[in-house]
């Protein structure tokens, strides 16, 4: 079931850990909570100049994009979803078959 969009509540980096970024998005039945590295998004999408919330605002739709697909293939039985190197396997721009 694809992921959408959750409107109540932004992106924001966690407290206890300042090498992640948690955002939710919705299965439409319920919310999942979704960490991301923010390496990870430095390696895939660059940006070493930007704020870590600055890189996922100019990339939201290309990283929600890969939480939906990631969430797809992943089981998340505690609504959380973490996230990885290999789920920005894909160039940004590039085809996927």
């Amino acid at each position: 079931m694809p992921l959408t969009r959750y409107l109540d509540g932004g992106a924001h980096i966690l407290p206890a850990d300042d090498s992640l970024i948690r955002f939710a998005m919705t299965n439409g039945e319920r919310v999942i909570g979704i960490d991301v590295p923010i390496p990870v998004l430095r390696q895939h999408f660059g940006g070493a100049d930007l704020a870590p919330l600055d890189l996922f605002a100019k990339n939201q739709a290309a990283i929600e994009a890969a939480a939906s697909a990631a969430y797809d293939k992943t089981a998340t039985p505690n609504d959380l979803l973490d996230m990885g190197p290999e789920d920005f396997a894909t160039p940004p721009g590039a085809a996927t078959l």
